[in-house]
């Protein structure tokens, strides 16, 4: 049995770890770790976000899929298959807000806001997610004015109070101008325009509107915000012989966007295309951020800061880094 999957993301090598012999199409030359981008915008070292993938892995974009004849469509040919896992990651969406909006959903994203940092003092930073909460801090820590704009009444919103609260505390501490409630409408010659006002900025970065990507509309299939509708099995619910896997993925309820979740889903969608029959449940062990020097999130549902949530970050991003050289 032929199996191909697309995209090698974190679900992508988590499929292939569970079959080896199966063949995965990205893109890229590298497998990206999503979460290290910040870092990377931190120090210009674009080999703390990049691990080369392992001989085999084709290096080619997908433009269409034929579910009749099970053959996909790329552009250095075409792949038969017999089952499909489909794990393509997110994309940003900035069409939402008006202007210049720079995103940061690439390796090339995060280079380029690297080299036009020199130049700028003021930077807007769209989202209080893990990713906007990491990226103040940071960007703070280089020395310019930060504005941190979050639609929702606290930062962090998915996860403990204790972290929401810390990391607001810590951000406010730094000098961040941390915005709450607050949504954006445009940007614009270096005026961000807000439901609370304006306020000067010379970039704008989004933290936010991920959704799975276009090519999930563009092949017809079922999506809720660009992923792949699938069932509780993995399987989508237009084909019986596709699985999806990561964030270009849900289920007729929710599923997070997160590492820890690709993995899990991959591994599963692996085995259920091989013949398995195991219901998909998530787990998130642990979400962990740092802001400057200090680790903190939630482990196991409660919170943490210091050398047991440093530990948890530097184990995850070991167990990545594995999953990928392992092969």
């Amino acid at each position: 049995m032929r199996t191909v999957i697309l995209g090698g993301g974190f679900a992508g090598m988590s499929a292939l770890n569970q079959n080896r012999s199966a063949v995965v199409i990205d893109s890229k030359e590298y497998f990206l770790l999503t979460h290290r981008l910040v870092d990377v915008i931190e120090t210009g070292n674009p080999s703390l976000a990049a691990i080369p993938y392992p001989r085999g892995v084709i290096r080619s974009k997908v433009v269409g899929i034929d579910f009749k004849s099970k053959v996909v469509k790329t552009t250095s040919g075409i792949y038969s298959y017999d089952k499909l896992i489909i794990a393509l990651g997110y994309e940003q969406d900035a069409t939402k807000i008006r202007g210049n909006v720079q995103k940061l959903e690439t390796l090339e994203d995060a280079l380029e806001i690297r080299s036009k940092l020199p130049k700028i003092k003021s930077v807007a930073v769209l989202g209080g997610g893990t990713l906007g909460v990491e990226l103040a801090g940071a960007l703070r820590g280089m020395g310019k004015e930060v504005h941190l704009i979050e639609a929702q009444e606290r930062l962090l919103s998915f996860m403990t109070k204790e972290s929401s609260q810390f990391a607001e505390s810590r951000l406010r501490e730094m000098g961040v101008n941390v915005h709450l409630g607050t949504k954006v409408e445009s940007f614009n010659a270096g005026i961000l325009t807000t439901t609370k006002g304006e306020f000067k900025a010379e970039m704008a970065i989004m933290a936010v509107g991920f959704r799975g990507p276009k090519l999930i509309e563009d092949l017809g299939l079922t999506n809720k915000n660009g992923r792949m509708v699938v069932d509780d099995y993995l399987m989508s619910v237009d084909h019986e012989d596709v699985f999806g896997a990561g964030d270009s993925m849900t289920t007729k309820g929710f599923v997070p966007m997160s590492a820890q979740v690709a993995v899990q889903s991959g591994k599963l969608a692996m085995s259920n295309a091989m013949g398995g029959s195991e219901k998909f449940q998530y787990k998130q062990v642990a979400i962990v951020l740092r802001i400057g020097s200090e680790y903190f999130g939630d482990f196991m549902g409660k919170f943490v800061r210091g050398s047991m949530a440093e530990l948890a970050k530097r184990v995850g991003i070991y167990k990545a880094v594995r999953m990928v050289e392992s092969i």
